[in-house]
């Protein structure tokens, strides 16, 4: 499975608290090179919008 698309899985578990930077880096402690391919966090985002732009960002849609 994608790791892009396993941290929205991981993010989808809690989709109204707040996305925060803290999080994809404790999410992604273990793959840093996941960090290159993760879009910027937009501003206000809640986990389950910022999982959406993930699954977006698998598909090649942008923004």
């Amino acid at each position: 499975m994608n790791t892009l698309t396993a941290l929205a899985d991981v993010l989808s578990e809690c989709p109204e608290e707040p996305m925060a930077l803290g999080a994809l880096l404790g999410l992604c402690a273990a793959e840093p090179a996941v960090l290159q391919r993760a879009p910027a966090i937009p501003e206000g985002a809640t986990r389950g919008e910022y999982a959406a732009l993930l699954r977006l960002t698998l598909m090649g849609v942008t923004p």
